[in-house]
């Protein structure tokens, strides 16, 4: 972001950005793994063919990484989530990149109006 913006500028970018930080649904951090698995049945079509498709969600717990299985039919309900969550970030890296900005043009602004270069 250029910090040669003048401050009703950045505030003006910056309350649009922050405009936009409810999300339109639930927020997750964590990514989504599709997996191939064999379920051990020898009689399955998986013993000798294509295997069974799964997917399992990681996120991070108290330090750790945690493990969940995805039903199916929730898949692209949790792919949104964490759609919303990536946006968030990008949101808030905006927002405070916008900050910083507002703070050197401050400076810049109030040197101009004092005559200095």
């Amino acid at each position: 972001m250029p910090s040669s913006r003048h401050p009703t500028q950045l505030r003006r970018s910056l309350q649009a950005r922050l405009s936009k930080l409810t999300p339109p649904g639930p927020v997750l951090a964590a990514s989504l793994a599709q997996i191939a698995k064999r379920c051990g049945r020898p009689t399955c079509h998986c013993a000798n063919g294509t295997p069974h498709t799964a997917y399992h969600l990681t996120y991070k717990d108290c330090g750790k990484s945690r493990t969940v299985y995805v039903p199916l039919d929730l898949v692209e309900e949790v792919r949104s989530w964490i759609d919303n969550h990536r946006r968030l970030k990008r949101l808030l890296k905006e927002i405070s990149d916008l900050s910083l900005d507002l703070v050197h043009s401050h400076v810049q602004h109030h040197k101009r109006r004092r005559g200095r270069p």
